[in-house]
């Protein structure tokens, strides 16, 4: 289950990459859908006996394990590892939630005055801009944020980035690295494959 642009891209690339069959269903934001995840949020992935999964970085672990590609979450070195769920992690719990004042900042203040809400969008872009700023400073000089190859970190950037990308004039132009980063990951065929069902563009 996803919603077009939402973090459920990330998964999707990444049975698109892995070649794993699934069924795309842009969720519903109705008492239906909270049935099959009661906060209502996606990515929701529904297994074949009815369980179902939530979270991105629990599904991107799930697919790749279940693909057989444990080179996706760091392979067998240790370090590799942790640094995949090092940035999983920030992804989750940094600069995902860079966003929300940006995108929603009724739910941070409790004023509606039309300048208290351009402030409050303004600190959140302010945010979204330190998060670039240290995937900037990582991806300088490397290719990929783990090792020599991709890794489910790769794909779980992607909607993040995309989102920068609209919410600022000059797009991820600040940050080279990260742009030179970005347009390899989108024209990977998996990626095309993802945003083309999502019907959008990056």
């Amino acid at each position: 289950y996803y919603r077009p642009g939402a973090c459920a891209l990330a998964p999707h690339i990444l049975l698109h990459h892995v070649g794993t069959d699934h069924n795309a269903v842009n969720a519903p934001r109705d008492a239906g859908f909270r049935q099959i995840n009661p906060s209502g949020a996606v990515p929701a992935l529904e297994l074949p006996n009815g369980d179902v999964l939530t979270q991105c970085s629990a599904i991107l672990q799930f697919i790749a394990e279940s693909a057989g590609r444990a080179d996706l979450l760091g392979g067998n070195d240790l370090h590799d590892r942790a640094e995949v769920a090092k940035w999983c992690a920030f992804f989750t719990g940094d600069f995902h939630p860079a966003f929300f004042p940006v995108f929603v900042p009724h739910r941070y203040v409790s004023s509606t005055d039309d300048a208290v809400l351009a402030g409050t969008k303004k600190a959140g872009q302010k945010l979204v801009r330190g998060g670039l700023d240290l995937i900037e400073a990582h991806l300088s000089d490397r290719d990929w944020f783990v090792g020599n190859a991709l890794t489910v970190a790769d794909f779980y950037s992607v909607p993040m980035l995309r989102w920068a990308t609209l919410i600022f004039e000059s797009g991820l132009s600040d940050w080279p690295g990260t742009q030179a980063f970005y347009d390899r990951i989108c024209a990977a065929e998996a990626t095309k494959a993802a945003m083309s069902i999502h019907q959008i563009k990056p």
